[in-house]
């Protein structure tokens, strides 16, 4: 394994995606970089990822939104070529259970930056490139309703938007029900806004010979201007074994998920919090048609789980064991979409 200390990201373009392990608090944090295409790992300290002022959020697109707590400075950072956009001045801090999604690519007129927190059950958007709808942060809270419990239970819980993916400048994601795709559009009535609406689409079941289905993680995703759903199902209550991966494409004629097993030069990226990213294998060095899925429930492991879609094999690949288990969950940084 190489490893070597390095705080220019710009170094590494070539090996992009990598996955981040964040190892601890200020002021010696440091990070591990894994290339899932090469192998090599190396120790990370690059400036936008340590300050304890900053804190960044990744996005499927590649770009990371960097803020800072103490000049409400916000940003887009490409880690790949060290660039930055400068976005609208954000007077908070980010929430700790957020996600963050751009609507389109960064040179659109109308591309959002999308800042979804899972907490509060609020949404923040901004444009990326100026106007007047751009010199500001909107902000603008939903409400899905409340999770259906037994009524032995206390308070009722609020759905939040956990899922989401942006194709074509709209933004998809679940609505009350996994059997009902919830949409977001810019609405300007003549404010800003996130317009609501949805469809309905059945979410795939295992169809396999098992009775004992358990649990069913779904992750949406935009890979060549589609709209795709991934599902790990696993048997039971066992989390440490993923019974079957299966990938569906969108058919918006029909409202319908319809099952693929060939997504072309295409690998899928997943990792925590609903992270789902899609990029070229052969351009990158991945294995074509496969799903990435990095994370583990237990934190245990710094395991990566490579699924072929169309063979229906799966292999195991990571960091070597000399890398310390991070602190904090790993996350994706991915190429740059141009």
């Amino acid at each position: 394994m190489e490893s070597t200390a390095t705080d220019d990201l710009a170094s590494l373009a070539a090996s992009f995606p990598l996955l981040v392990y964040d190892h601890g608090e200020q002021p010696d944090n440091s990070h591990t970089l894994f290339s899932v295409a090469d192998g090599s790992s190396r120790t990370c300290r690059v400036p936008e990822l340590r300050s304890s002022r900053c804190a960044c959020l990744e996005t499927p697109c590649g770009l990371v939104l960097v803020a800072d707590s103490t000049s409400s400075q916000c940003s887009l950072w490409n880690p790949q070529t060290g660039e930055k956009i400068a976005l609208p001045a954000l007077d908070r801090a980010l929430p700790e259970y957020c996600r963050c999604l751009l609507s389109d690519t960064v040179s659109s007129p109308d591309c959002l930056v999308l800042i979804n927190d899972v907490t509060q059950l609020e949404l923040l958007f901004c444009h990326v490139r100026g106007g007047e709808e751009g010199s500001a942060w909107v902000s603008q809270p939903y409400d899905l309703g409340y999770y259906t419990v037994p009524e032995s239970h206390s308070a009722p819980t609020r759905k939040e938007i956990c899922n989401m993916a942006a194709v074509q400048g709209k933004f998809y994601y679940f609505m009350e029900t996994v059997d009902e795709v919830g949409v977001l559009s810019l609405a300007r009535d003549p404010e800003p806004r996130l317009e609501m609406s949805s469809f309905g689409a059945t979410m795939p079941r295992f169809d396999g010979h098992a009775a004992t289905l358990g649990a069913t993680m779904s992750y949406l995703l935009e890979s060549s201007q589609e709209l795709f759903l991934v599902c790990l199902f696993f048997l039971g209550c066992n989390f440490e074994r993923v019974e079957e991966v299966a990938a569906y494409k969108m058919d918006f004629s029909k409202k319908e998920w319809c099952k693929v097993t060939d997504i072309g030069d295409r690998a899928f990226l997943l990792g925590p919090h609903s992270f789902a990213a899609s990029c070229s294998a052969g351009k990158h060095g991945l294995k074509r048609g496969c799903v990435y899925f990095a994370f583990d429930f237990f934190g245990v492991t710094n395991d990566i789980h490579i699924f072929d879609l169309r063979e229906g094999t799966r292999e195991l690949t990571g960091p070597d064991q000399d890398v310390p288990l991070p602190a904090r969950q790993m996350f994706w940084m991915v190429p740059v979409c141009p």
